[in-house]
């Protein structure tokens, strides 16, 4: 018995808790943290955004914990976006494979080496997993509404989803990987194998000199593994590799790498056929599942290339880059965005030429008058006997679908209280982003209405379709077309355009709208200017100088000049002069929607015919809140205001009360003082427009003669559930949007309107 202890004693010389710190998973998780960083990072993230501490204001951590397609927050749903995250960790264990897989070697002596490195390497995966499952489940039941079954099946799907990929993958890598008996035969695999049964050390049939093969410098790499994962999830412990032939160990991590990047590459050339689809709603996959999608292509071309090109990869991706953007700059690479229905063929200076004084002066009294005359019809349309008409001017504020489905459902909710009163003393409607989507959907629907008993602009019918998702079609041609290589086009007026992102979201919006808004903006023209509906004004901005274009049906010079000002000095520029040779009248009015709320990056920006070149985006920049614009109309047209009406109304359908961002000042570390100045301005900037705002209706009451009523309908914003500013609204989102309506404040506030109005 002596002997037999004393045997097994040199068979296993290593200490308890040498097994435990010698862990092949804990030795990944180490391997990562000294030699992976850039993996790891990916991860971070991934944790922060289901933890809800990053993104939350853009609703990142929605996207993860109830995934949508369809429009439904289903099983599907959670199949698909386990598929996907099965996809980003099996890149994560190829990429990580091909880094460090050469610094385990006992590996190479194993069978099935790279299923075992998969298995050892799930830590990160399965924390990951567990996570998701519980927050998710959590968000379900308190947020979405969902009974603990429904929970449960979709938590399963996840998990199925999850696991369907990871099999998938590894029977092709079963398949396809050789480990050491394959590469050198049944017999010498089987003398050597610390893997099977009853493997024993290596014979001398394999056994080079010491100094021929084992070099310190090739070991020094090496890290010391005593046990691991093996097959059937047993713990096994690790035998010495260094009786094998150094070479022959390579060979089975270079063929495994090769097979593993053929692999990668294969899924990235399947994941950029899926865009020929895209056009089709089964294969439009929820924005999570997306972001995973970039993700699982990102590490996979990187890792293929490591793979190939070993050291020279970050050298090679540099060149790339820097050929790309070369070449990106000329026509033949550069996609240009175009606004639907505007003639591109004839380029115009910019900024416009600068006009005689007196042509001014004529340009502007003549748009002025226009102004007048749709102000009569407007009054002859709303004045009863003696009595004046108030005068009623909406802004909508801006923020993505919540400010869509908040200014919608407000204007509905307002009409209906006053009989029909408010779009009857409608003049104008401007804003920004989402807030002019919303509000242009219930001007359509209200025009019909008048024209129609088959539709009623009240009805809890249309209620939700600003609410619905916008995101998941926007994002999934993001990653698999726009991102690449275009592949489709499509025709308007006669021209060829890209279906990009652009293209999806005015696609979406239009199917949303039920086709009520698939016009061009020349189609409103005679509603507007006989006061037959209220009239619009957009202002995106300008990217190169931060101008304002004001794109309306009605002329605006004398909004877009001033005689005591430079032409270079002018802050606005007036859409339909400067292209009035461009057929400024055709352009698409969805195209003029998503141009007006063009995000950067979400949405790509929109290119006009002028020389130089400039682009046009998101008007939230300049004037999120529409009041700019609104105090320079009512100042030029006041006289006319203060003779014909009895007062004017600027309802405020307001995204919420800007906050100022809280920045102590006291005991802050270093990357707080780094960060400070700059965070604290952008995190205010939205309540710098608010002071600014505040002064232009103090002005505004000063210069006016006559009542001037501030009617403010804001969204309520809680501290703890905050509505996210994305194109994608959860139940729980769209439920608090709607209970926004009667809030004590908004009561009063409906209140006040109806009482103006009588």
């Amino acid at each position: 018995m002596e002997k037999k202890a004393t045997v097994e004693k040199k068979k296993d010389p290593r200490k308890w808790w040498e097994k435990i710190v010698y862990f092949f998973p804990l030795q990944l998780l180490f391997v990562h943290l000294k030699k992976s960083q850039q993996l790891l990072l990916f991860w971070i993230f991934l944790f922060l955004a289901l933890f809800e501490l990053v993104g939350e204001k853009y609703g990142i951590p929605y996207l993860f914990l109830a995934p949508e397609y369809l429009g439904e927050v289903s099983i599907w749903s959670y199949a698909i976006f386990g598929f996907a995250l099965g996809g980003f960790a099996m890149a994560f264990n190829i990429a990580s494979y091909i880094m460090n897989g050469f610094r385990f070697p006992f590996l190479a002596t194993l069978s099935k080496p790279f299923l075992k490195y998969c298995i050892n390497n799930s830590t990160i995966p399965l924390i990951y997993i567990s996570s998701f499952v519980i927050l998710s489940s959590e968000f379900l039941l308190t947020n979405e509404g969902f009974s603990k079954e429904q929970v449960l099946q979709r938590e399963v799907g996840f998990i199925a989803g999850y696991f369907l990929f990871i099999i998938l993958s590894l029977i092709y890598f079963l398949m396809t990987n050789k480990d050491f008996e394959k590469l050198f035969g049944k017999e010498i695999g089987n003398v050597v194998s610390s893997d099977s049964k009853d493997g024993g050390p290596g014979k001398m049939l394999l056994q080079k000199k010491d100094q021929e093969w084992y070099e310190k410098e090739h070991f020094e790499k090496a890290w010391r593994v005593d046990t691991y994962i093996g097959s059937y999830f047993q713990l096994k412990l690790t035998r010495s590799y260094h009786h094998y032939d150094k070479s022959m160990l390579r060979q089975v991590f270079r063929q495994n790498h090769i097979n593993a990047s053929f692999f990668e590459v294969m899924v990235i050339i399947s994941i950029l056929l899926l865009g020929l689809f895209r056009e089709n709603q089964m294969f439009i996959i929820p924005a999570a599942a997306t972001f995973f999608l970039l993700l699982t292509m990102l590490l996979m071309a990187v890792s293929a290339l490591r793979s190939w090109i070993r050291g020279w990869t970050v050298v090679v991706l540099i060149a790339l880059f820097m050929l790309l953007n070369y070449i990106s700059k000329y026509d033949n690479f550069y996609y240009f965005n175009h606004l639907n229905g505007l003639d591109y063929s004839q380029v115009v200076p910019y900024p416009p030429e600068e006009v005689e004084d007196p042509q001014i002066f004529k340009t502007i009294e003549s748009d002025l008058q226009a102004h007048r005359a749709f102000l009569n019809n407007w009054k002859r349309k709303n004045q009863l006997g003696r009595k004046k008409p108030k005068a009623v001017f909406i802004a909508a504020s801006g923020g993505g679908s919540r400010a869509a489905l908040w200014s919608f459902l407000s204007l509905q909710h307002l009409d209906s209280l006053t009989n029909g009163k408010l779009m009857d003393h409608a003049v104008m409607i401007t804003g920004s982003s989402g807030g002019m989507i919303g509000s242009s959907y219930f001007r359509e629907l209200w025009y019909r209405a008048q024209r129609s008993d088959s539709i009623d602009a009240n009805s809890a019918a249309y209620r939700w379709d600003m609410g619905k998702d916008l995101l998941n079609p926007v994002l999934f041609n993001l990653a698999i077309n726009d991102i690449f290589i275009r592949t489709k086009r499509y025709e308007f007026d006669g021209a060829s355009y890209w279906k990009d992102r652009g293209y999806v979201f005015e696609e979406t919006l239009n199917e949303h709208s039920h086709g009520f808004m698939k016009k061009r903006m020349g189609d409103y023209t005679n509603a507007e200017t006989s006061a037959e509906m209220p009239f619009m004004i957009f202002s995106p901005s300008i990217v190169n100088d931060s101008r304002r274009m004001l794109i309306s049906n009605l002329p605006l010079s004398f909004m877009s000049n001033k005689p005591v000002s430079h032409a270079d000095r002018e802050e606005n520029i007036e859409f339909n002069r400067i292209f009035e040779h461009n057929s400024p009248d055709s352009i698409s009015f969805l195209s003029l929607l998503r141009m007006n709320a063009t995000f950067p990056y979400i949405m790509p920006l929109v290119n006009m015919p002028t020389n130089p070149g400039i682009e046009l985006f998101d008007s939230g920049l300049r004037d999120n809140y529409g009041i700019k614009t609104t105090s320079k109309y009512i100042f030029h047209l006041r006289d006319w205001l203060k003779k014909n009406t009895s007062g004017v109304i600027i309802l405020q359908l307001r995204n919420g009360t800007q906050k100022l961002k809280d920045q102590k000042i006291d005991r802050r570390g270093i990357a707080d003082n780094l960060s400070s100045p700059f965070g604290s301005l952008y995190g205010n900037y939205f309540r710098v427009q608010d002071f600014n705002n505040e002064e232009l209706l103090e002005y505004t009451k000063e210069w006016y003669e006559g009542p001037v009523d501030l009617v403010s309908f804001e969204l309520h914003k809680d501290k703890k559930q905050k509505i996210s500013l994305s194109w994608h609204l959860t139940s729980r989102e769209k439920e608090m949007i709607l209970i926004s309506l009667f809030t004590n404040n908004n009561q009063k506030a409906a209140a006040k309107l109806k009482r103006l109005l009588e």
